[in-house]
């Protein structure tokens, strides 16, 4: 064998060793990633979050949800309701951990999210929401509520919000969305100085549950069928996830 043929020869050993040691590494990340997934506050296990403060708290997501990811927001001050000196500054910030149902083609057709918001210290805001009316989850009162919403408009509107945000996260994964969702959401507090909170929200596809689009449902339902759908909604929500710890 001549020497450029022997060297020809090592170089495709090395290369076809290195490729196979690229990929074996990424298919452990790609596992090591949908089911743990460590930041300093907080990490996901399976289905379950463990967050070390703010709150120090544990959540077990229904099992036939699973994991995507996380992203971290920022909150600006963009609106002339705020004081001129943070105007277009960041208000507050946060992460969204994200959980998804979806069909063999990426279809979502659930989603669960947890997220972990609070106000930074260039402000004194508070969230100032009143518990009195609000029911125990855990050790702690959470409000609950109902929204049904065109998705895809409102990020279009405004493309920097945490609705906008979860989209294009999803999207860019592969995850196909409709465009208009119904969704269940708890709010509550994560720290003594109201300063954080954290809020859980169950979102289903508007159309895909229900057979009725947005303008179907507002406009032409009866009241008692809006109610029913709402009421199966909420149910659906608190099956969800069980807070285990806080």
């Amino acid at each position: 064998m001549s020497s450029k043929s022997g060297i020809a020869l090592l170089s495709l050993i090395v290369a076809f060793y290195s490729c196979k040691t690229k990929a074996e590494q990424e298919k452990n990340n790609t596992v090591q990633d949908a089911f743990t997934e460590i930041t300093e506050q907080r990490y996901v296990e399976g289905t379950r979050i463990i967050s070390k403060e703010y709150p120090n708290i544990e959540i077990e997501v229904n099992d036939e949800f699973t994991y995507v990811g996380k992203f971290d927001f920022e909150i600006i001050a963009s609106s002339d309701e705020y004081p001129e000196d943070i105007r277009g500054k960041a208000l507050a910030a946060g992460e969204r951990l994200v959980f998804a149902v979806t069909d063999e083609h990426q279809n979502v057709e659930k989603l669960f999210i947890a997220q972990f918001e609070g106000f930074l210290d260039n402000n004194d805001f508070t969230y100032n929401y009143n518990f009195d009316n609000a029911a125990f989850i855990g050790n702690n009162k959470y409000r609950q509520n109902t929204w049904f919403y065109n998705s895809k408009k409102l990020a279009q509107e405004s493309p920097r919000n945490e609705g906008a945000l979860t989209r294009a996260f999803l999207e860019k994964k592969g995850y196909v969305l409709e465009d208009e969702f119904m969704m269940s959401r708890y709010v509550g507090l994560a720290s003594e100085d109201r300063k954080k909170e954290v809020i859980f929200f169950y979102l289903e596809m508007l159309k895909g549950v229900t057979g009725y689009n947005l303008n179907e449902y507002q406009n032409t339902l009866s009241k008692e069928k809006t109610t029913e759908i709402e009421r199966s909604l909420v149910e659906r929500s608190k099956q969800s996830f069980s807070i285990v710890k806080g």
